[in-house]
C-alpha cells in the first residue's frame, strides 16, 4: 500500500468532524485503521491518487452533490437480523392484540402507523410487517402502514429488492418462511425474496437522523429506533430522542435497542418493560 492510501491523523480528524456534524457518527482515534480501510474503496472509485485528494474532493463543495452521501455510507455500521432481539415483537403483538384490539369495536379508523429508524437492509421491518400481518389476519379490520429509513443509500437498496441469501432468514420460523418468502427458482443461488404481503406495506427512504426534517405533527403510533443511538454523543441523542417522541401520537410506542437507554429523558415517557416506552402527555 502506497503511502497516500494512508490516513494521516490529521485527515482522520477531518472525516470525524465531518461525520459527527453530518451524521452524529463518532469516529474516535481507535477507528482509524477500520476508517482508512473502507475509505480505499471510494479512493479507488473516484481515481484520487491519494486519501488527502479524495477528502479534499468529497469535503469540497463540489462532494456536496453525491460523494458526501457515499462517504456516509462507507462509513456507517449496518448489522441487523430477522427477528432481532425478540422480546419487541412479542410485545408489540400483545400490545396490538391486547390494547389496541379491544378499543376499535367500532372499526379502525386509520391504519396503525410504524417507523422502523435506521432499518439497515431491511430484516426490521420486514420483520415487522410478518408480525403485523399476522395480526391482521387475526383482527378483522386492522391495517398498518411502515415507514422504514436508513441513512445509507447501499443498504436501503438491499432493503427495497428484498432479496437476501437463505442463510440470513434462519431466524424466522418456518411456517412464516412458506408464508411469505420466494424461493430463487435456481436453489443453486441460495436466495430468499419478500413477497408482495411484505413489501406492500413499507416504504422505504433516506433519512438522516441528525438533519433530517421529522414530521411536523405526530405521526407515528410504533417507532423503532433501535441499535444506532449508542454511536451518538449525547447532545445528539438527546435532540434525537426528543424528536422521536414528537413524532409519535401521545401513547405511542418508543422501541430503542437493549443496549441504549433514553438517560434523563425520561419525563414524557412511561417506562414499559426495558427498552419500550410510552409517550405520556
Amino acid at each position: 500500500m502506497s503511502a497516500g492510501q494512508s490516513l494521516t491523523e490529521a485527515d482522520h480528524r477531518r472525516v470525524a468532524m465531518f461525520m459527527e456534524r453530518m451524521a452524529g457518527i463518532q469516529l474516535p482515534a481507535h477507528k482509524r485503521t477500520l476508517i482508512e480501510t473502507r475509505l480505499r474503496r471510494r479512493l479507488r472509485e473516484t481515481a484520487k491518487a491519494s486519501m488527502r485528494e479524495y477528502l479534499d474532493f468529497a469535503l469540497s463543495p463540489a462532494g456536496e452533490a453525491g460523494e458526501q452521501v457515499l462517504l456516509i455510507d462507507a462509513l456507517t455500521t449496518n448489522k441487523t437480523d430477522f427477528f432481532r432481539e425478540p422480546a419487541h415483537f412479542q410485545y408489540l403483538e400483545r400490545v396490538v392484540r391486547d390494547e389496541l384490539a379491544p378499543r376499535a369495536d367500532l372499526g379502525w379508523r386509520q391504519p396503525l402507523m410504524v417507523w422502523s429508524a435506521a432499518c439497515s437492509s431491511g430484516e426490521e421491518p420486514y420483520t415487522l410487517a410478518i408480525v403485523l400481518r399476522e395480526l391482521e389476519a387475526e383482527l378483522p379490520g386492522f391495517r398498518f402502514q411502515i415507514d422504514a429509513t436508513d441513512i445509507a443509500r447501499s443498504v436501503l437498496a438491499t432493503a427495497r429488492s428484498g432479496v437476501y441469501r437463505s442463510d440470513r432468514i434462519a431466524p424466522v420460523p418456518e411456517a412464516l418462511r412458506r408464508r411469505y418468502f420466494l424461493r430463487s427458482r435456481d436453489p443453486a443461488k441460495g436466495l430468499v425474496k419478500m413477497g408482495p404481503a411484505l413489501k406492500s406495506v413499507i416504504e422505504f427512504y433516506e433519512f438522516n437522523l441528525i438533519t433530517g426534517d421529522y414530521p411536523a405533527k405526530p405521526r407515528y403510533d410504533v417507532i423503532f429506533c433501535r441499535n444506532v443511538m449508542i454511536y451518538f454523543n449525547g447532545a445528539d441523542r438527546e435532540r434525537i430522542i426528543a424528536q422521536l417522541r414528537a413524532s409519535l401520537r401521545p401513547g405511542g410506542l418508543l422501541f430503542i435497542g437493549h443496549s441504549e437507554s433514553i438517560g434523563n429523558q425520561r419525563t414524557g415517557f412511561e417506562s414499559l418493560i426495558p427498552t419500550v416506552y410510552r409517550r405520556v402527555d
